[in-house]
């Protein structure tokens, strides 16, 4: 679908308002992007000669993006910060390190780095240096920090936490507002509280903060990232607008109204939507585009349907056949909730010989530098080669594709609930529509009958979000499968059916 260079109505409001902080609500595909580097375009020409923009991403990828879009549009890299908020805050305490306890020399430690400590206790730290202002240290947190500071070392969490202790330095504080007086922010809904904490302290009093995101998309809870925090912008900063855009350039129609289908029940209880199946959307249906549910008998089935589907939309394996393809391995992603779903799905592409590339985070630097420790935390995809992505889905959020394949759409799947883990109800449902929404012209949600999983065989019943999509979009699958059926022997009818 194409994006235009030009902007909307909606998008033209949200660059031109001038009325001081602004909350810019904005769905999957709607240009966020595009409207926020316009919006810190049109800033350049007020700022005085010592100032400068911050523009905080979340991602290394999506800084280089904007940095770029920037460019093209004739700003300067020298009037614009352009990174994550560990990249900002982490310029800052090189710059500032005699206002904190550390030394001059420190790094960034490396996830291997401290040993003795394990999995489940480095992410317990994590999430109490990530939601917590004040901690109350117990031993083994007083014990992991002493590791830290006895190796020079300070960890991802650390960065930010370190540059609030900098920021109480009053005549420090009011240096950076003072260079940095319009804030821009990426992707809001991924804001932590210590994030919140340092975006109110870089603003003061004097400052003016932009943000924007889409609250539908907050998927990152594990990792102390609170929605609530994007629905309270305007009592954080008071006198802020709320702006919307609200057109999609992203999603064929079909896929777009399915995906909305699933998220107006946010909210509504799995018990409440599963004694409910004749739920009535308001959204019609549309032709443009194609949404197939497709149910196999176990998961090697499933994984064998993924793999034929994508050696028949590249044309088969064979240069002759591949001539005429309408799809590139590149032009694909396949979706899951867990990596050990990945295994059995491996099998089968590599069986038909499909190329693919597994996101994985940048292995430990040879040599140190701060650009390549910030690096590891963050996964990524080689987007130069042809091949099929394998994603989580919090891992494909921020990506789109052509087409898209989400596996494991199943109960206790989709929402999670399967050995000890159990996600939030509604941010699993965000997670979903997170998926569904990378996809731009044809999406495939695929289940098993049976699945094996951490050594035992499971057999769930659909994910209730399926249920949320409007039973004629099905229905109009349905009859669209039914002819291909008639095709096939009875043996491989059997393999092909809604739910």
């Amino acid at each position: 679908m194409h994006k235009p260079d030009h902007l909307n109505a909606a998008q033209q409001r949200a660059v031109d308002y001038t009325g001081g902080h602004a909350l810019i609500v904005a769905g999957p595909g709607t240009g966020k992007t595009h409207t926020l580097i316009h919006r810190i375009a049109r800033t350049i020409p007020c700022l005085k000669s010592d100032e400068n923009i911050l523009a905080i991403t979340f991602t290394n990828k999506a800084a280089v993006q904007m940095k770029d879009r920037l460019m093209a549009l004739g700003v300067s890299q020298r009037q614009v910060f352009t990174g994550t908020f560990h990249a900002f805050c982490l310029t800052l305490l090189r710059e500032h390190w005699q206002k904190t306890a550390l030394p001059k020399d420190f790094k960034i430690a490396s996830p291997g780095d401290i040993q003795g400590f394990n999995k489940d206790v480095l992410e317990r730290i994590s999430l109490m240096k990530s939601t917590q202002l004040v901690i109350d240290p117990d031993e083994g947190y007083k014990a992991y920090q002493r590791a830290l500071r006895q190796n020079n070392l300070i960890d991802f969490d650390d960065i930010m936490r370190e540059t609030l202790i900098v920021l109480e330095d009053e005549h420090t504080a009011a240096a950076i507002r003072r260079q940095y007086r319009h804030i821009f922010v990426d992707e809001y809904q991924d804001i932590n509280i210590i994030q919140n904490a340092l975006l109110k302290a870089l603003v003061g009093d004097a400052g003016t903060a932009t943000a924007i995101g889409d609250p539908d998309q907050s998927i990152y809870g594990f990792r102390g990232c609170e929605v609530k925090l994007f629905h309270r912008f305007t009592d954080d900063f008071p006198g802020a607008v709320k702006l919307h855009l609200n057109e999609n350039y992203r999603s064929s129609p079909n896929l777009l109204t399915a995906s909305r289908q699933v998220i107006e029940n946010l909210g509504t209880s799995t018990e409440k939507r599963r004694m409910s199946p004749n739920f009535q959307p308001v959204a019609r249906i549309y032709s443009e585009g194609k949404l197939v549910i497709h149910c196999a008998s176990a998961d090697r089935a499933e994984a064998d349907y993924v793999a034929g589907q994508i050696e028949k939309m590249v044309g088969g394996m064979d240069m002759l056949s591949a001539a005429g393809a309408q799809r590139s391995f590149g032009d694909i992603a396949i979706l899951y909730r867990l990596n050990a779903q990945r295994r059995v799905l491996a099998q089968a592409l590599d069986h038909l010989g499909v190329p693919y590339q597994v996101s994985a985070k940048a292995p430990k630097p040879e040599e140190y530098s701060d650009e390549a420790a910030l690096g590891q935390y963050e996964e990524a995809l080689d987007y130069t080669v042809e091949k099929v992505s394998l994603l989580t889905l919090h891992a494909a959020k921020g990506l789109e594709f052509p087409v898209v394949f989400i596996i494991g759409c199943e109960d206790h799947l989709l929402p999670l609930d399967i050995e000890g883990m159990k996600g939030d109800l509604e941010e699993e449902r965000r997670l979903f529509y997170v998926g569904m929404t990378r996809a731009r012209e044809c999406l495939y949600l695929t289940r098993a009958g049976r699945r094996q999983l951490y050594g035992k065989t499971l057999s769930y019943g659909p994910s209730p979000f399926l249920s949320d999509i409007e039973e004629e979009l099905k229905a109009h699958e349905a009859a669209h499968l039914r002819k291909r059926a008639q095709k096939k022997s009875p043996v491989d009818d059997g393999q092909m059916q809604l739910f």
